[in-house]
């Protein structure tokens, strides 16, 4: 009798930590303004981040894109229609691309991207002047590509 309760011990044991290893997250690694293609077992109801500033997704039936926003760390929970957890994934945003450069002036970062020319980009933690400077001219291109003049703006609540 006992070596039958050790046997049924050890095989709820092994079950439990089965069971605990498939919600375990598994760490997924995208770049800054890159896109990650993940496929999912099941079609997800819910897909939660813990912190989307640094990673969002896009759901389109059973693939999930992971967008890399801001470097840093979130999670990533994605739940089925009945509130059931598919999969759990760490998150790590890396500032990314070979042609990625940061430039360090007078304790500054300034970002670039050079391919082949180098232009600035907006990257978290760089000048705030460099990146206010290079957010309006973004600004400012976006409205023209909108058919926005330069002196509009998008009010709350403003008609579009």
């Amino acid at each position: 009798m006992q070596k039958l309760l050790r046997i049924t011990s050890t095989a709820l044991a092994l079950a439990f930590l089965q069971t605990s290893a498939s919600f375990a997250a598994q760490e997924l690694i995208v770049k800054t303004d890159q896109t990650q293609l993940i496929s999912i077992s099941g079609n997800p109801g819910a897909i939660v981040i813990g912190n989307p500033s640094i990673a969002d997704a896009t759901v389109h039936g059973n693939k999930l894109f992971v967008h890399g926003r801001a470097y840093g760390s979130t999670n990533l929970i994605i739940l089925d229609e009945n509130g059931n957890q598919l999969s759990a994934l760490d998150i790590t945003v890396q500032q990314g691309g070979e042609n990625n450069m940061a430039v360090y002036k007078a304790g500054a970062r300034f970002s670039f991207v050079c391919a082949p020319m180098c232009e600035g980009t907006l990257q978290s933690g760089d000048a705030a002047d460099f990146f206010g400077d290079i957010s309006k001219m973004d600004s400012r291109k976006s409205g023209a590509a909108t058919g926005k003049s330069s002196g509009e703006t998008d009010a709350p609540g403003a008609a579009q």
